[in-house]
C-alpha cells in the first residue's frame, strides 16, 4: 500500500500533551463480568441530522461517528489506517487515488456496500443542490465543475472499476484528499438516491432511522434526552464487545454526580473546576486533560457597516481574554490570536498581533471609526446614535454562557453597549448561520487534523440569502484569503503548506472577522470500570468496538 508522504508528515506534526488526575493511564484491569451497556454523556441534544454529509453540530456527529463508517480512519496516533477500504494507492503525481474495499461489507439493513455507494456519497457532495459545508472536499475532482453546473450526469473523475474498486482522479493535486475523502462517512445509495439532495435535511423519516455500516446500529432517539444504539454484528472491525451504546444528554451541573453514581460511564467535563476533578479522582473517576482542536470565538457580522475594521480592532483590545482563561477555565487552555490552535502545525509562530486588554488603545480605535461619548452617558455614539450591539449566545455550554457577561462588562469600559441574547442552540444556528440576522455571536469551531479552512473562509461560502446556510458565517470576503486557500489545497510539500496556512492565519489576525478567544483543554472523565477507552483530540470513537464496562 503506497501512502502519500505529505499527509503522513502533516499528521505526524500534530503534537499532544496529556495531563490526568489519575496519571493519564488507560484502565487495563480485566473484567470478570461486564455490563451490556455503555452510557456516554453529552451536554446538548442532537438536532437529528443523522447523515454525515449534512450534520452541522458536534452532537449529531457523535451519533454519525458510531452509525457510519469510512474507507479509512485515523487511529490514536492520528495515522491513517484501512477501514472499509482494505488498501489504497496514490499515483506518483498525486492526482489519482484508488480505493479497494473489503469484500462482504454490508449496511445495517443487510444490503451490500459497494463502490457505487462511495461514488454516490461523493457525487452527493458535488451536487448543485448540496448546501452543506463539505463541498470543498470534492471540488478538485475531475469533472466536478460540469456536474455541479448541471452539464454532466456524473462526475467524470469518480470511476467505479468493479464492486470493490473506486478510482478518483483529480484535476489538480488536493493535499488533504486522503483525510477528507478517506474518512468521510459512506451513505447507502439505496436509501438516499430517490431524495433530492436539497431535501435531505427535511427527510425526517430517513434521518430518524439512519442506516450506516459503522460499529453501532441506530435504535431510537428521544429528543432532548438520549440516543440508543445497538452493536452491529457484521461490523468489519468485529462485533462491538458491548451490546448497547447510549448517548445521554446530561446537564453540566449534574454530570459529576452521574459519573460517581454510575448512571454515566464516560463524559466530556471540559468545564470542570480543578477542585472538582480532584474529587472525582478520589471517587475512582479518571479525569484526563489534553489540548483541544476547538476554537472558541466571538464572530462579527461583516454585513453590518458599523463593524468596520477599526471597531473590530477596538473590540479585540477591549476584551480581557487572558482573564477569561485564568478565571473561567482556571488556566486550562490558551488565548488565541487567530482562528487556529497551537497544537496544529498551521498555527503561526510569529507575525501575529497579540490583542492584549488595553482600554485606551481600544478607545483610540473607536475614535478612528468616528465614535466618542459626546453626551457623557458612558456610551460612545456617532451621528446621535449609541453603538449598541447584540451578542447572541447559544445555550448548552456553561463556560460559553458565562463568557457573555464578561464580554459585556469589558466592552462597557470602552463605551460599547452590549445586549446579551441567550438562545437555544438550534435556534441560534437558524438565526446566525441560516438567516444571518445577528451582530455578534459566540460559537466554537472544531478544526480537522489536516487543515483545509475552505468551508469556513472562502468567499463563495458566504451567503446573504435568508434561509441559506452559509458556513463563512461572518461573510468574510477576501481575494487574498481565497488565493491562500486555493494554494493550500494544491501544495503537496508540507513546508509550503505550513507557510501558506501561517500567512492565512496572520491575515485573519489582521482583518479580525472573528475575535478568537481561547482553546480550552478538553477534559474527559471515565469511571474505573471502563476499559479499552483512550480519550483523543480528533478520534474519540476510533476503537469503540473494544470498549467495555464492568458491572
Amino acid at each position: 500500500m503506497k501512502k502519500r508522504e505529505v499527509l503522513l508528515l502533516s499528521i505526524a506534526a500534530v503534537s499532544f500533551f496529556w495531563f490526568s488526575s489519575a496519571g493519564g493511564k488507560e484502565v487495563s484491569a480485566k473484567i470478570a463480568e461486564k455490563s451490556d451497556q455503555i452510557t456516554y454523556a453529552i451536554s446538548a441534544a442532537p438536532v437529528g441530522k443523522f447523515n454525515p454529509l449534512i450534520a452541522d453540530t458536534q452532537y449529531d456527529e457523535y451519533v454519525n461517528g458510531l452509525v457510519y463508517a469510512s474507507m479509512l480512519r485515523l487511529n490514536a496516533k492520528i495515522e491513517l489506517e484501512p477501514a472499509l477500504a482494505e488498501k489504497y494507492e496514490v499515483s506518483k503525481d498525486s492526482t489519482v487515488i484508488t480505493f479497494t474495499l473489503r469484500k462482504g461489507l454490508t449496511f445495517h439493513d443487510g444490503k451490500q456496500l459497494s463502490a457505487e455507494d462511495v461514488k454516490f456519497t461523493l457525487e452527493s457532495l458535488a451536487s448543485p443542490q448540496y448546501d452543506g459545508e463539505l463541498q470543498s472536499y470534492v471540488q478538485s475532482i475531475k469533472g466536478f465543475k460540469a456536474f455541479n453546473e448541471g452539464k454532466a450526469a456524473e462526475v467524470s473523475g469518480i470511476a467505479v472499476k468493479n464492486a470493490t474498486t473506486v478510482e478518483i482522479t483529480f484535476s489538480e493535486p488536493y493535499a488533504p484528499a486522503l483525510i477528507n475523502i478517506g474518512t468521510l462517512g459512506i451513505l447507502p445509495k439505496h436509501i438516499w438516491k430517490d431524495v433530492p439532495v436539497n431535501e435531505w435535511a427535511k427527510a425526517a423519516e430517513l434521518l430518524s432511522k439512519p442506516i450506516g455500516c459503522g460499529p453501532y446500529m441506530f435504535e431510537s432517539f428521544t429528543s432532548g434526552s438520549y440516543v440508543k444504539l445497538a452493536a452491529f454484528e457484521a461490523y468489519y472491525g468485529g462485533k462491538p464487545k458491548t451490546a448497547n451504546f447510549i448517548l445521554k444528554v446530561v446537564n453540566e451541573a449534574t454530570v459529576q454526580a452521574e459519573l460517581i453514581n454510575g448512571t454515566v460511564d464516560i463524559a466530556d467535563v471540559s468545564a470542570i473546576k480543578n477542585a472538582d476533578a480532584k474529587q472525582l479522582a478520589a471517587k475512582g473517576v479518571t479525569v484526563v486533560r489534553y489540548p483541544n482542536s476547538k476554537v472558541q470565538y466571538m464572530g462579527f457580522n461583516l454585513r453590518d457597516a458599523r463593524l468596520d475594521r477599526n471597531v473590530r480592532t477596538a473590540i479585540a483590545y477591549g476584551i480581557d481574554r487572558q482573564a477569561i482563561v485564568n478565571g473561567l477555565i482556571e488556566g486550562n487552555g490558551v488565548v488565541l490570536d487567530t482562528p487556529m490552535v497551537p497544537s496544529l502545525w498551521s498555527y503561526p509562530k510569529s507575525g501575529l498581533t497579540h490583542y492584549t486588554f488595553d482600554v485606551q488603545k481600544a478607545k483610540d480605535y473607536l475614535k478612528k471609526a468616528g465614535y466618542q461619548d459626546t453626551n457623557g452617558d458612558g456610551f460612545i455614539d456617532k451621528d446621535g446614535k449609541n453603538l449598541q450591539l447584540t451578542l447572541t449566545i447559544p445555550k448548552g455550554d456553561k463556560i460559553r454562557e458565562q463568557t457573555g457577561p464578561i464580554i459585556q462588562s469589558d466592552l462597557k469600559k470602552i463605551g460599547i453597549d452590549i445586549v446579551l441574547e441567550p438562545m437555544d442552540f438550534n435556534a441560534t444556528m437558524q438565526k446566525v448561520v441560516g438567516n444571518h440576522e445577528f451582530e455578534l455571536y459566540l460559537m466554537g469551531n472544531t478544526l480537522d487534523p489536516d487543515p483545509d479552512p475552505t468551508p469556513y473562509w472562502y468567499s463563495t461560502q458566504a451567503t446573504d440569502e435568508k434561509g441559506s446556510f452559509g458556513w463563512n458565517i461572518a461573510a468574510f470576503r477576501s481575494k487574498q484569503a481565497d488565493e491562500l486557500l486555493d494554494l493550500n489545497r494544491k501544495q503537496l510539500n508540507i513546508a509550503d503548506r505550513k507557510a501558506t496556512l501561517q500567512k492565512f492565519g496572520i491575515l485573519l489576525n489582521q482583518e479580525l472577522p472573528w475575535v478568537p478567544l481561547y482553546a480550552a483543554d478538553i477534559a474527559k472523565a471515565y469511571r474505573s470500570s471502563v476499559t479499552g477507552y483512550t480519550p483523543n483530540t480528533f478520534v474519540d470513537f476510533y476503537n469503540v468496538q473494544n470498549w467495555e464496562v464492568a458491572k
